[in-house]
């Protein structure tokens, strides 16, 4: 997948013309230019300018409920976030997500729904999310391993460490 393929699936076709040329020179050239002193690999230098260059789609930060009022942002009309689904609950997140993939599973159905996802490689705690067409998904992930940048989906990750957390629980 080209690099230019990859910026306009993370931004829903919305990036494109000469704003996503200059967002791919940027991408190209990170690694000879880091953005940050700290990158010591072409990967994170990727990763980072991705990050930078998408900023304007994402949504960032390392308070779930604050994440949850900028997704908000990017419809008309999307639930307040859910504190009552995270009360008393031992499964941590993990309900929020899964209640989030339904919520945008509902939505752009004509393009097989919303899906969440999130860009590895800021170097901090915040968590650096996008909202991409869930037929995507697969193909922005490979896409992007191709650079070395890791991209998941926050339901899988948080899916994997309550497994890891049950597992515990019973051995």
């Amino acid at each position: 997948m080209l690099l230019s393929e990859l910026l306009s699936r993370l931004t829903c076709g919305d990036l494109e013309g000469e704003e996503l040329d200059e967002a791919v020179t940027a991408i190209t050239n990170a690694p000879s230019n880091p953005r940050e002193e700290w990158v010591d690999s072409d990967a994170q230098a990727y990763a980072l300018e991705m990050i930078y260059q998408l900023g304007g789609y994402m949504a960032s930060s390392d308070k779930i409920d604050e994440l949850h009022e900028q997704l908000q942002e990017m419809f008309d009309e999307f639930p307040d976030f859910p504190y009552e689904l995270l009360k008393g609950h031992e499964r941590g997140v993990l309900p929020y997500y899964e209640w989030l993939d339904g919520e945008l599973a509902q939505r752009a159905r004509d393009e097989g729904g919303y899906d969440l996802i999130q860009i590895d490689g800021n170097g901090s705690d915040e968590m650096d999310a996008l909202i991409v067409y869930r037929r995507d998904t697969d193909d922005i992930i490979q896409g992007a391993a191709l650079m070395g940048v890791t991209i998941g989906r926050p339901l899988t990750y948080f899916r994997g460490v309550q497994a890891q957390v049950d597992a515990g629980q019973s051995g």
